[in-house]
């Protein structure tokens, strides 16, 4: 029998699987989701973007006056149910109705994704380098499943891009009924005297953590909308497309897992962060100059940025001496970092509206690498 904390646990990191799976789902269907809607492709990309913009407006939410009287666990059971049912509205109806889902999911993700790191660092103090590559290692194993698996469950069901990506609210719907039993525990909040987020605001270390937050995730968001589409320009078919985004986000699971057992579990991150970062560079130049024949190389070296978001969870986790302090530099960091990330996939596509190529969009991913790894070794400090 497991201790009740190791189910608590296990539980915990499953919550991982319910955070990118909807939105790694929608990409790989571009064509049909446009065809069936009538969105055009930078409508398309502000639909990818809709999570990224929540994510950045909701992420202070479990730390705001509103909630404070709402225990941590609470939150998260409640936010796994509403993302399961957004996930299933946004598979029916009309084009409102998926946007108006989509915002929902978007808010729902972005507590899970504030308050997941603060209970680690509250429950598990000394396991947080080993559970957050866990996580994270889990995180984007379900991501690649959904991302490759969408188009096949699709065609399964007569090509019903609906099933495809509503399909994947089992996942928070089941968790969040595993999670119930931990309510029993919960803990009450404690908060911090109000003057800290003024001190948080003015700390340049946590404002490096934010941007690191903010280029790491505009990377992967970035690949998420529009990779498959980029491969479908290059000639590969729907379904491959869709299969290959699913490989690279698995890939970059090799890596979130890989990360710690190479370079251990201590406080300086350093080469953690230049391998999530300069590998990048090479692989999205190989994407742009190199035939498709380099193709997969090119997006095993892409994954690697895959691996980042551990290690900026791992500096959050690590720059925070409290549990407290965690939660509010995991809203800083989320809020305002995603708030940046949030214009780029829009951006992307408006850019490949202009010019009918990825040239200019994947030199600036090439130049959001180098500056990623710039900012997290000032970060890591």
């Amino acid at each position: 029998m497991f201790k009740w904390r190791s189910r608590e646990l296990i539980v915990l990191i499953l919550i991982a699987g319910c955070i990118r799976a909807p939105l790694t789902s929608l990409s790989p269907q571009i064509n049909q989701i446009r065809e069936d809607l009538g969105i055009s492709v930078s409508l398309f990309g502000f639909l990818t973007s809709i999570p990224v913009i929540c994510f950045a407006i909701a992420a202070p939410l479990p730390y705001t006056k509103l909630f404070r009287r709402i225990s941590n666990e609470l939150l998260i059971v409640l936010s796994l149910f509403i993302l399961g049912f957004a996930t299933i509205s946004r598979s029916i109806g009309n084009s409102t109705n998926v946007f108006i889902a989509t915002i929902i999911l978007g808010i729902a993700i972005a507590i899970l994704n504030v308050v997941t790191p603060a209970i680690v660092r509250r429950d598990y103090p000394t396991k947080i380098t080993v559970i957050m590559p866990i996580y994270s290692a889990t995180l984007a194993l379900v991501a690649s499943a959904a991302a490759g698996f969408s188009i096949p469950i699709s065609r399964f069901f007569q090509d019903s891009w609906r099933i495809g990506i509503g399909i994947w609210a089992l996942l928070p719907l089941i968790t969040a009924l595993l999670w119930i039993p931990v309510l029993r525990k919960a803990k009450k909040k404690t908060f911090e005297d109000a003057n800290y987020w003024g001190t948080l605001l003015r700390s340049k270390s946590a404002w490096m953590v934010t941007l690191y937050m903010g280029l790491q995730s505009t990377l992967f968001y970035a690949q998420i909308a529009w990779l498959p589409k980029m491969l479908m320009d290059q000639g590969y078919s729907e379904i491959r497309s869709g299969a290959l985004l699913g490989f690279t986000t698995f890939t970059g699971f090799i890596f979130t897992f890989a990360l710690p057992l190479i370079f251990g579990r201590g406080a300086n991150q350093k080469n953690a962060i230049l391998l999530t970062a300069i590998p990048g560079i090479f692989g999205f130049a190989g994407l742009q100059y190199l035939n498709t024949g380099w193709t997969i190389p090119s997006l095993v070296l892409v994954s690697a940025t895959h691996a980042a978001l551990p290690v900026a969870l791992g500096l959050i986790a690590m720059k925070s001496p409290t549990p407290e302090q965690t939660g509010h530099l995991s809203a800083m960091a989320q809020g305002i970092g995603y708030g940046l990330t949030a214009i780029f996939p829009v951006g992307f596509g408006l850019l490949y509206q202009a010019t009918n190529s990825w040239n200019i969009v994947i030199n600036i991913l090439i130049g959001i690498c180098v500056i990623q790894a710039v900012i997290g070794l000032r970060a890591n400090r």
